[in-house]
């Protein structure tokens, strides 16, 4: 089978442990400071690029890293929880993957196979290691970020192709409304479905009294890297959370009723703002790219074909709109790949509820009363 792109096995792999989009690239690598909610952008292999943050004033300075952004109100959060939780120190690793302890190995062949994890594994997997551990913190109340996104995704969208960013879609920008963030850590992703591949991680202290990942012991198809291993002084400040590993976020899609895709051939042109497109079927051969895509696009996809379904022939214009707690909709699905995700919803024929202009998933958990809403 060909091998994949590192940060799409890795990304594909984590989706089950429910924390968010995992990034393979958790460093912003000081295109900005740190990943924050509030946070507009894009995932570029594995990596989130920050546009702009939406909780502060459009001309705010942290806001023009890539440009100065079009003029917005900007989401107020006074009345928005945000949960604030411990991230524990903890190596995450999926269900291909086995771990042993090499403390004590008299079978070593160098004192650096003598310490640390051995991790194997056959097929693809993902190896994610946290040293110190961290925090993660998400907003609770999520109907103010589902509205803004209704309100303002078509013009980030055209705000990012005015830019020359590599935005091909609306659904590809996200806002960010949770995000779990560490000091240090180290990953590794497996793609060897031909043998056992196998990885040794460590840590080592250095002469000048820091400390440092060390890999070894490597054999099959396996990409790692890692961070700068943060010290803790019990004494001193705690280093910076400043390394997200993984975001929640909201995306978005425009439902245009003009259009009505082929499943797996076909998807509708890139977003006309102006809607100025004949009332005509639109077929474009693109690339299966979803299938590596972060789940929340396969439930945009069964939202958008099914409404297709339902309202063929209407003038209405609605966006369809998801974020990473639907995903708790889905069971028994063990890797989330767009793809899994858009067949496990369309095999049950999940219902949608429709309201002031936005589609999404029915959740019974989740209905607000004082809104008139439609369940199809």
């Amino acid at each position: 089978m060909p091998v994949e792109q590192p940060f799409n096995v890795y990304r594909e792999q984590l989706s089950s442990l429910f924390h968010g989009l995992a990034l393979w690239k958790p460093n912003p690598e000081g295109l900005y400071d740190q990943v924050a909610i509030g946070d507009v952008g894009y995932v570029s292999e594995g990596a989130f690029i920050r546009m702009f943050n939406v909780t502060l004033p459009w001309d705010d300075e942290s806001n023009r890293t890539l440009g100065i952004p079009t003029h917005y109100d900007f989401l107020n959060l006074d009345n928005v929880t945000i949960r604030r939780e411990k991230f524990v120190k903890l190596d995450y690793y999926s269900r291909h993957v086995s771990r042993k302890e090499n403390t004590n190995n008299v079978r070593a062949a160098s004192p650096d196979q003598a310490q640390g994890v051995t991790y194997r594994c056959r097929g693809r997997g993902v190896v994610l290691f946290i040293p110190h551990g961290g925090h993660r913190e998400y907003a609770i109340q999520t109907r103010v970020f589902e509205k803004y996104i209704r309100d303002h995704a078509v013009s980030w969208f055209n705000w990012s192709k005015d830019k020359g960013l590599p935005v091909d879609r609306t659904e590809d920008l996200v806002l960010v409304y949770g995000c779990s963030m560490v000091t240090s850590w180290a990953a590794a992703a497996f793609d060897d479905y031909a043998a056992e591949a196998q990885l040794s991680l460590a840590t080592r202290t250095l002469d000048n009294g820091g400390a440092s990942f060390h890999w070894s012991n490597y054999c099959g198809t396996v990409d790692y890297h890692d961070s700068q291993l943060e010290l803790l002084d019990p004494d001193g400040p705690r280093p910076r959370n400043n390394q997200c590993v993984f975001i929640k976020c909201f995306r978005a899609k425009r439902i245009l009723f003009w259009t009505r895709p082929l499943r797996a051939a076909a998807d509708p042109l890139p977003d006309d703002p102006d809607n100025s497109q004949e009332d005509e079927m639109q077929v474009t051969q693109v690339p299966d790219v979803s299938k590596y895509h972060d789940p929340l696009i396969g439930v945009l996809d069964y939202i958008v074909e099914k409404r297709l379904e339902d309202d063929v022939g209407t003038d209405e214009d609605d966006m369809a709109i998801t974020y990473h707690d639907d995903l708790r909709l889905i069971q028994g699905v063990e890797v989330l790949t767009a793809d899994a995700v858009e067949k496990y919803l369309s095999e049950n024929d999940m219902p949608l509820l429709v309201t002031n202009g936005v589609t999404k998933l029915w959740d019974p958990w989740q209905v607000d009363e004082d809104e008139e809403s439609d369940t199809r």
